[in-house]
């Protein structure tokens, strides 16, 4: 079965409670990126079916090399600063 999309992009947007012993990918703007990126994903003309689809993930648990976003299908990892 092929893909609906050619490439789904997931940022984690996790947020842990204040204290919590792992940091949050949320503490590092991940929102605003990914918003950004479904932005300019759209100004692209790249959105949609057969295209990229730029979605929101709760914890992806990579937060200690985040923030995380993973590409797939290949399963490629990224952090951003």
């Amino acid at each position: 079965m092929d893909s609906f999309y050619k490439y789904h992009v997931f940022f984690c947007l996790n947020q842990r409670d204040p204290g919590a012993e792992r940091p949050s990918c949320a503490n590092c703007n991940s929102q605003a990126m990914q918003e950004h990126a479904k932005k300019r994903v759209k100004q692209l003309g790249l959105a949609g079916p057969g295209q990229v689809r730029i979605n929101k993930a709760g914890c992806l648990d990579r937060c200690e090399e985040g923030p995380a976003l993973v590409i797939y299908p290949e399963g490629t990892w990224y952090t951003y600063v």
